[in-house]
Order: C-alpha cells, then structure tokens, then sequence
C-alpha cells in the first residue's frame, strides 16, 4: 500500500509538470462513452480468465487438490514465459493503434511481422522446455511432483505458439474497435474449453486438461484470425508461418535422434539446428528487414 501510494504521488507530479493540471471537471457524455466502449474490454478480460484458469477449478472438483498440484506447476511455467508476448503487445499496442486508424496496409506489414517473431521464439521455446522438463521440475519443484508436472508440462508448454499469435491478435483486434467482435470469440472458446473439460477430466484427468488447453487456444485463433481477415483482408498465414514451422520440424526430428543419448544434448542440437535452418531458409524478407532497421539501429 505504501509503496503504491508513493508511485501515486511520483506519477502525480510527473503528469502535472508534463501534461496537464488535473482539475475537477463533470462530462456525462465523455462517462457515457467510456462506459460503452470499455464494458466489452471488461467482459472480455472476465471470459479470459475463466479460459486460461478455469480448468483449474474444473480439475480440483472433480479429481481432488494433488491433481491441481501437479497440474499447476505447468501453469506456472507458461505464466513466466507469457511475459515475452505480454509486453510485447503491450509495447507495440500503440503503433498498431495508431496504424489502425490511418495506415491499415502498415498495419498489416507490422502484424506479420510481430506474427512471425513471436513465433519464432515460442516454437524453439516449447520444444527445449519439452526436451528438458524433468529438470525443470527438479529444479523449480521436488521430485515429489515427478512424474506428473513433468507429463503436464510436456503437453501444455505446445499451448504458447497458439497463445502467443492469440496475445497479439487480441490487441490488434482491439486497435481496429473490435472488443465487441472479440466477446463473441471468447465465448466460443470458453465453450469450448469448459465443455471439453466437463467431458474429459473425469475419464483422463489433468492429461486431459492440457491437451485442451492446447486446443482451445487453436479454437480462440480461428474467429481471431476471422477477425483480422474481415478487417484487413488475407494475411497470408502460410507465408508468415513456414520458414519458423520448417525450422522447428528439423529441430524436432534432430531432437528425436539425439534424445536417447542426453537431453541435454538433444536440447542443444536442437537450438543449433533450428537457428541454422531459420539463417538459410530466410526468415525475414526484405521489406521485414526494412521494418527493423531503425529499432536495430537504435539499440
């Protein structure tokens, strides 16, 4: 509290030195429209959270607390990687706002982009985090929560590819005035997500339950892939995913091969093979390259 109240006083006086002096002033149709455009952000955010956690409490009804245990320690890890595509929509948010209302072809240039990095980072991501969940859980857990969290962790670590475009694109969404479009994604994806629960947990358990996790974020992809479709016309998926998607399938199948012998080893050769394959095939075309110039040149 205290220290909440001192950021309170600093971001106070930086906006009165740098902005405005607040002053007391009563606009009902400015509340009006606050309201009407922010209540969809509202509802938005609540059918989020019951999409990502709410097979939490499914799964604690239904198969006990030592289930959850084992269950959330994967939830743990993805929370602490989720931070990658968290702040980088939030970083880029007011770009693609500004964009959305006076370039949409730039908009889709950026969207691509930020598409494919964000891709490029969660394939390589899920695949080491796979290969070496044991240690993970060793490390981070006890070897009381072998085998489970590690099972758990293997399967829903595939979530983040799918959770990653769905972070972006739900911004994106946003910036083009679509928080109302977005409602009715969720709801299909919560749907979704406690329907299968309901149907799976009781039979399979926690297995279940990451494998639809994996599911329901490709399930929320679709209306949102719609959604920018609608708005701006193709994107061209195929283009954006292949050379990330080649390069993470020939990590994969060298993992495979060096797997028996160390994890460790797999992990490694897998990384190396997988940025071999991303400098030869290409990954950003010029224009791409073009795009990050100024941020590289700045940095």
């Amino acid at each position: 509290v205290v220290i909440n109240v001192i950021t309170l006083g600093v971001l106070t006086w930086l906006s009165t030195r740098f902005f405005f002096r607040p002053r007391w002033e009563s606009d009902a149709d400015l509340r009006r429209e606050m309201v009407r455009e922010s209540w969809p952000l509202m509802v938005n955010h609540l059918l989020a959270t019951v999409f990502y956690k709410g097979d939490v409490v499914l799964l604690e009804a239904d198969r006990g607390s030592r289930e959850v245990g084992w269950y959330s320690f994967g939830y743990k890890i993805l929370d602490v990687y989720n931070i990658i595509p968290a702040r980088f929509t939030m970083a880029v948010f007011p770009v693609v706002s500004r964009q959305a209302h006076e370039d949409r072809a730039a908009l889709v240039r950026f969207y691509r982009l930020g598409i494919k990095l964000l891709l490029t980072i969660a394939l390589p991501l899920a695949l080491v985090t796979m290969l070496v969940a044991r240690e993970l859980v060793l490390v981070l857990g006890s070897s009381a929560y072998l085998p489970h969290s590690q099972i758990a962790l293997q399967i829903m670590i595939w979530s983040i590819p799918f959770g990653w475009l769905n972070s972006l694109t739900n911004y994106v969404l946003i910036a083009l005035d679509r928080q109302r479009y977005l409602t009715k994604a969720y709801l299909i994806a919560v749907a979704f997500n406690v329907g299968a629960n309901l149907v799976f947990i009781p039979r399979y358990g926690y297995p279940a339950s990451a494998v639809i996790t994996i599911l329901s974020e490709a399930v929320l992809l679709v209306p949102f892939a719609w959604g920018i479709h609608q708005e701006v016309g193709a994107v061209g998926w195929w283009r954006i995913i292949r050379v990330p998607l080649l390069a993470a399938v020939t990590a994969g199948v060298v993992a495979a091969g060096l797997f028996p012998l160390s994890r460790w080893g797999a992990a490694l050769g897998a990384a190396l093979i997988y940025a071999l394959v991303l400098w030869r095939a290409g990954l950003l075309t010029d224009e791409e390259g073009t795009l990050l110039k100024p941020i590289l040149r700045r940095n």
